[in-house]
């Protein structure tokens, strides 16, 4: 049971990783590629705006 909660908490911290759009992740035949998205001028300005 202990390996099904820590897969299970890593997936809902992936998913809300994805829902704040901060990280992209890439799947293919190598493996898991995942980066850090830089924020850019126009989200910055409505991230300023939007606090």
């Amino acid at each position: 049971m202990k390996l099904k909660d820590v897969v299970n908490d890593t997936a809902e911290r992936l998913h809300y990783m994805m829902k704040k759009e901060n990280y992209t992740v890439n799947l293919d035949k190598k493996g898991v590629d995942v980066k850090k998205l830089r924020p850019t001028k126009h989200t910055i300005k409505w991230g300023a705006k939007n606090h």
